[in-house]
């Protein structure tokens, strides 16, 4: 792990996604780098409260040392390095093309769902960043705790031997903190060959980490259409601490527009979700 890129707004939401990614970047041993883009939208820091001075002032560079100061004490990765960056133009762009530059190994982002706060800039672009980086990107929601600390994680399975590309980012994770990961079958249909198909798939999958990390492993199905409501439910029911998911890269640019169930994930989930990318071969 080299570092890990957390865009910031100034909003509560993304503070709360500093402190939730500096938590990470201390077990994982990482740097960790705060990035603001700027769109031309004037707004105050949340965390300025009542200091005229920082609702005033239009120096970024302001704003990022004071949020800096605020956490820098939680960041205690021996040699490590938190520092932050500015740079202008667009905000997808921008952030990926940052993550490229720095061989960023995680991007920790807030997601304010489709619920608003578009003068700001993250929530509207949450769901076009994990679309688009290079690398993996978790996205918080609004209330996640700081802590970041992660016991048990769900990994959603589909017949699709695709599927499994995710596995290796979720078992080195999953290693870190000595996390179970629970392996949920999605069955949309009554066929019973794709039930087989599925389990198939969760089989292999669970072999492929048992050879490679000692991790306990469950696995369950679910069946239905709404697979994406069910998931974020039973995800809420079991107290899972991490939901992990892949998105397909297609050299197609209008395929990597909409992905209705990536889409739900980020929007809705209130347990943070891991966005794993993959590529055309």
């Amino acid at each position: 792990m080299k570092r890990i890129l957390i865009p910031v707004d100034f909003s509560k939401d993304s503070v709360n996604a500093v402190k939730y990614g500096i938590s990470m970047a201390n077990k994982l041993e990482a740097d960790v780098r705060l990035i603001h883009i700027k769109t031309g939208d004037n707004y105050a820091p949340e965390f300025a409260g009542n200091e005229t001075i920082f609702r005033i002032n239009d120096q970024l560079e302001v704003w990022m040392k004071e949020l800096l100061d605020a956490v820098k004490d939680s960041y205690y990765v021996n040699r490590g390095k938190i520092d932050w960056k500015i740079r202008k133009g667009n905000v997808v762009n921008e952030i990926s093309n940052q993550a490229k530059y720095d061989d960023t190994s995680l991007i920790v982002v807030a997601s304010h769902g489709i619920s608003g706060f578009q003068d700001k800039f993250i929530g509207s672009n949450a769901y076009r960043l994990v679309a688009n980086a290079p690398c993996p990107v978790i996205v918080v929601r609004h209330g996640v705790q700081h802590d970041a600390d992660i016991s048990r994680i769900i990994v959603p399975v589909d017949f699709e031997k695709e599927c499994s590309k995710k596995v290796p980012v979720v078992a080195g994770l999953a290693s870190v903190y000595k996390a179970k990961i629970e392996l949920v079958g999605l069955r949309d249909s009554s066929f019973s060959h794709v039930l087989v198909r599925i389990k198939t798939q969760m089989n292999l999958i669970e072999r492929f980490i048992s050879e490679h990390a000692n991790l306990e492993i469950e696995k369950s199905v679910l069946s239905g259409r709404n697979l994406s409501r069910q998931l974020r439910d039973y995800a809420e029911e079991v107290d899972a601490d991490l939901i992990a998911i892949r998105i397909h890269h297609s050299a197609n640019p209008f395929s990597n527009i909409f992905r209705p169930f990536a889409n739900d994930m980020v929007n809705y989930s209130s347990i943070p979700v891991l966005v794993i990318p993959t590529k055309d071969e």
